[in-house]
């Protein structure tokens, strides 16, 4: 917990936590949102492909997407960081009130989204791409980036609440 009292001591912590106005911690949240907004909603379209929707888009012209994905993918990790730093006691350390739980099941599906996403890029960079039919197993793949997804964002805005639900 000391390293953890201490990293929520350092400036950008600080500044994220304390800054005035629309620094900081809403210059942060914005940012975490906007990357959300592409990472998922460009990797929902794409999985939507794989499930059967707009069958007549070609596969593989979607892995040029990727590097568009990744990039929100690095806001969200960068924006996210800064979130978590401002209150990473309250975020990591289970107890009364904390957050810790609803954070850490978060984190779980976004790490398992990742992964996912990782797996499809990889599968549209091989032979599957040309066929222009998703494989079941793209299709399962697909389905549960999608679930990862939206359970990820439902955890993610109940953070706000654990106090609340929990206090």
């Amino acid at each position: 917990m000391g390293f953890l009292s201490w990293l929520e001591q350092t400036g950008l912590a600080t500044f994220v936590r304390e800054s005035p106005s629309f620094y900081g911690y809403p210059t942060f949240l914005f940012a975490h949102t906007l990357g959300l907004a592409v990472v998922v909603g460009i990797s929902s379209v794409v999985a939507a492909r794989m499930l059967g929707v707009a069958s007549g888009i070609p596969l593989a012209p979607l892995r040029s997407l990727f590097p568009l994905m990744w990039a929100g993918f690095l806001i969200n990790l960068i924006s996210g960081a800064g979130l978590w730093l401002a209150d990473a006691v309250n975020k990591t350390i289970p107890g009364d009130g904390r957050q810790a739980p609803i954070f850490m099941t978060k984190m779980f599906f976004v790490i398992v989204g990742a992964v996912l996403l990782l797996k499809i890029q990889k599968k549209l960079s091989g032979p599957e791409a040309d066929s222009n039919t998703p494989s079941s197993e793209m299709r399962f793949l697909s389905a549960s980036l999608l679930v990862c997804w939206v359970l990820a964002m439902i955890a993610g805005r109940l953070i706000g609440y654990t106090s609340a639900i929990l206090g």
